[in-house]
């Protein structure tokens, strides 16, 4: 099972333990900072865009896409499952313009934007994130959701587009982040 460390890339900063498997593809990685403790898995594609920015624990998943062009924020402990798209930019298709890479830029018209993800969010297998969007800290959003517009802080989200559903507990998860990362700092 080969694996990479995170260094090989060029990135704008990289913590330790990055593992970024072989057949990831990293496009403009000095756009790119990632944090501590982090797994990318193969055929997953990111896209440094405006900027990127991975934070400590974070884990992508298998056929996970980071792409658009604009700014992406994951924070620390984010999942992303499997299939995931966080897509920051995208043609505008209201006939303001011409669609498509192949289209020069003066005949496009395209909207770039930011998707900010919360600590401890996961989002499950085959979530597409739209532009501008923020999910906040501790949000789970469930499989096959479409994220158009921004969830709230600790809760669990599902549909297209996707809404709350119900609360998530947080005590738990923050105590547990707490313990781990104080066995860190003593290990270290």
């Amino acid at each position: 099972m080969p694996d990479w460390d995170g260094r090989r890339f060029g990135f704008s900063a990289c913590g330790d333990d990055v593992r970024i498997y072989e057949w990831a593809r990293v496009l403009d990685p000095e756009r790119i900072s990632v944090g501590s403790h982090v797994i990318v898995d193969d055929f997953v594609f990111l896209d440094g865009g405006q900027s990127l920015s991975i934070g400590s624990h974070v884990h992508i998943a298998s056929y996970v896409g980071i792409v658009g062009g604009g700014t992406v924020v994951l924070e620390d402990f984010v999942g992303l499952a499997t299939g995931t798209r966080l897509v920051s930019g995208t043609d505008i298709m209201n006939g303001s313009g011409l669609t498509g890479p192949t289209i020069p830029d003066r005949w496009r018209a395209v909207r770039r934007g930011s998707i900010h993800i919360g600590r401890h969010a996961v989002l499950g297998a085959n979530v597409v994130v739209q532009p501008d969007v923020t999910i906040g800290e501790g949000t789970i959003v469930g499989s096959q959701s479409l994220v158009t517009r921004s969830l709230p802080s600790w809760s669990i989200c599902i549909g297209a587009p996707a809404r709350v559903v119900a609360p998530r507990e947080s005590e738990t998860i923050n105590a547990y982040e707490q313990a781990l990362l104080a066995a860190e700092t003593s290990a270290g």
